[in-house]
């Protein structure tokens, strides 16, 4: 039997969402990877690649899961476009579905990731690598400070500052690695990223308890949620990124 799986990956410098389904397609896959096309495009991102060179099979509901896809993404202002990897079966199952008048299909990933990279307009973004070292936090809220007030998003310095300071020190608390702070504007959202060498995914942790504590345990990325409109986390090739969001049109939480 063919085990089928689904697996996400990001890549922050192109800010794109990979998304590998692997094995025979069955239902569960099929609402694994709708699932995972949800979660991807709460990030915003400037693009999905839908990997499905590793297939086994295939049946005529992967052209209406891979068309599902598409609408979700080009629903959304501004649309994020899809894009699909296959060849073969697969593939010529994707044309007679109708997808490729649709979605660009490509024959493999490295053709795909270099039609993106020419075709995605380059992003407003700055990024800074740091060390897990305990200044590194304030370096990385004075730059995410820095592109706030350089792109006129004062309004949003304070809680983009705050997210920021948070995720670093969870950065170099918790994975002890060099880790990238990366500041990004995505028509009308700031997207904020620490990524590390960490492959472990980061979990809000119930309330410690009573006591004198006055930073339980978990109070961190429950900051961030409160502050942000979105945020998340995914594997890199390299370890892990947490990401949120916060909208450039939106007035400040809090």
């Amino acid at each position: 039997m063919v085990e089928s799986a689904i697996a996400v990956r990001v890549d922050v410098d192109l800010a794109l969402v990979q998304i590998v389904a692997v094995g025979a397609w069955t239902r569960r896959l099929r609402v694994d990877l709708v699932a995972a096309v949800r979660k991807a495009l709460i990030e915003r991102p400037r693009a999905i690649l839908l990997d499905l060179e590793r297939f086994a099979d295939a049946d005529s509901a992967m052209a209406a899961s891979v068309m599902l896809a598409e609408r979700r993404g080009t629903g959304l202002d501004p649309p994020v476009p899809i894009v699909a990897v296959a060849s073969g079966g697969i593939h010529e199952r994707l044309r007679t579905g109708g997808v490729a008048e649709r979605v660009a299909i490509y024959a493999n990933l490295a053709e795909a990731l270099a039609a993106l990279a020419d075709d995605l307009p380059p992003p407003q973004r700055t990024a800074l690598q740091l060390q897990p070292d305990v200044l590194s936090p304030c370096a990385a809220r004075n730059h995410v400070a820095d592109a706030c007030l350089a792109w006129g998003l004062v309004h949003l310095l304070h809680p983009a500052r705050a997210i920021v300071s948070e995720l670093a020190t969870n950065a170099v608390e918790h994975a002890g690695t060099p880790f990238t702070v990366t500041v990004s504007r995505r028509d009308h959202l700031l997207h904020l990223a620490v990524e590390d060498g960490d492959p472990a995914l980061p979990r809000t942790l119930p309330w410690a308890g009573e006591g004198p504590s006055l930073a339980p345990r978990g109070a961190g990325l429950r900051l961030v949620a409160s502050a942000a409109s979105a945020w998340g986390t995914a594997p890199t090739a390299a370890g892990k990124v947490v990401w949120a969001t916060l909208g450039t049109l939106d007035p400040p939480r809090g």
